[in-house]
């Protein structure tokens, strides 16, 4: 019964971390930049396991949007216990950096 925001939730490790975490009965908050459809993805894959998801796309290098998504997390669930800080840039070449 937890509430943890997954940076870069949506896909690769941080959708692997966030199935783990609704596993276990944490709800789950998914930051992204612009991959709507991965991230659209890993919330089905979180509802599959019985849990609630919220998706939140933005920059996480705004601090103001940063707030928001704690904000929003308290709003719709109530607390928030965890932090998965995932998120990385990539090159041109799909690398992260």
């Amino acid at each position: 019964d937890r509430v943890a925001i997954i940076t870069g939730g949506d896909s690769g490790i941080g959708r692997a971390v966030a199935v783990l975490y609704a596993k276990e009965g944490a709800d789950v908050v998914i930051v992204y930049l612009n991959e709507h459809e991965d991230a659209e993805k890993t919330k089905q894959e979180v509802e599959d396991e019985g849990s609630d998801c919220l998706l939140i796309a933005g920059d996480l290098g705004s601090e103001e949007f940063c707030k928001s998504v704690v904000q929003q997390t308290i709003d719709k669930f109530g607390s928030l216990d965890i932090l998965v800080n995932n998120a990385a840039e990539r090159d041109c070449n799909g690398k992260c950096v």
